[in-house]
């Protein structure tokens, strides 16, 4: 068991984040972008990062068993983040595992898992992420999209089997839904991860609350961002530990203030100056006869 205290500076929490897009919008790019990561690949999505200048750890991984061992190395090998990559092809691989137990309450006749069988592959692999988010590392998992219905609305989500999304979402820090967007003036393209918990078109979360709705694709600064090392326009504004420049926002507060007062008409009373201390020859006088009779300090030298 840790007792922390929220308001210690020192203390910086794991991020654990879920990112999701259509194929080929840069996840896996994104990934890379993650403090001192492992990027445990499930599907083989790697491959060309090397010939692009991508320098990644890459574990790739053809089984389930596989890879609950590239999370074990992971913990022991100085990772500071375990990416998954994607969420949606590991649940492949642990259906595949499943098979292999040849349990019929698990698996019917045809080769498909039963209702039984669906709930453990949910519960198994939830719980396993689970674990993964209880390392105390940063957790970034990568998921394809699906568009599902609900009401007259088409909502865009992370497209994982046994609809273990809405645990996943619960489970996270950060739900983003990364696309590409066109600047209308200039008419270039650029990548983003859109994280506005209010649309009814895709699903996003921030359990942190120091981002803002669209942020860029960049893991490590989203870590800085919310720890409050670093601040970036994509970000929400964060109240410096620094007493100087904390002194600075408190008298650019009251500026701020006084304009408001002003603006609604009240009256507005100049703070009072401090005068200076005029200094007397009396002062003086008394000051020199102190001096006089002062006795030495223990570690002063007589003259």
């Amino acid at each position: 068991m840790q007792i922390i205290n929220t308001a210690d500076p020192t203390y910086k929490p794991k991020i654990v984040m879920l990112v999701y897009g259509e194929g080929g919008v840069g996840k896996t790019t994104f990934a890379s972008t993650a403090p001192k990561p492992l990027l445990i690949d499930c599907e083989n999505g790697a491959k060309y990062l090397g010939l692009r200048g991508i320098k990644i750890d890459v574990a790739g991984v053809n089984s389930y068993t596989e890879f609950g061992e590239a999370v074990e190395l992971a913990k022991k090998n100085g990772y500071e983040t375990i990416v998954i990559d994607p969420v949606g092809e590991l649940m492949g691989k642990l259906k595949q595992y499943m098979l292999t137990k040849d349990d019929t309450k698990l698996v019917q006749k045809d080769g498909n898992p039963t209702m039984a069988g669906w709930g453990w592959m949910k519960t198994t692999l939830r719980n396993k992420l689970k674990y993964i988010r209880d390392t105390g590392l940063h957790v970034l998992i990568v998921a394809h999209v699906e568009t599902s219905k609900d009401e007259d609305r088409q909502i865009k989500q992370p497209l994982i089997e046994t609809k273990l999304a809405d645990d996943l979402i619960n489970m996270v820090d950060i739900v983003g839904y990364m696309t590409v967007q066109s600047d209308p003036e200039t008419k270039e393209t650029k990548r983003v991860i859109l994280v506005d918990p209010t649309s009814d078109k895709f699903r996003a979360k921030d359990r942190t609350g120091q981002l803002g709705t669209i942020i860029e694709p960049n893991y490590t600064k989203i870590v800085e961002a919310i720890h409050g090392t670093k601040n970036y326009k994509w970000a929400k504004e964060q109240t410096p530990a620094d007493p100087k420049e904390k002194a600075k926002v408190e008298c650019a507060c009251k500026v701020v203030k006084q304009l408001e007062d002003e603006f609604d008409g009240k009256e507005v009373k100049p703070e009072p100056k401090a005068e200076p201390k005029k200094e007397t020859n009396k002062s003086k006088a008394e000051e020199a006869l102190a001096k006089a009779n002062a006795k030495p300090a223990d570690n002063e030298d007589f003259i």
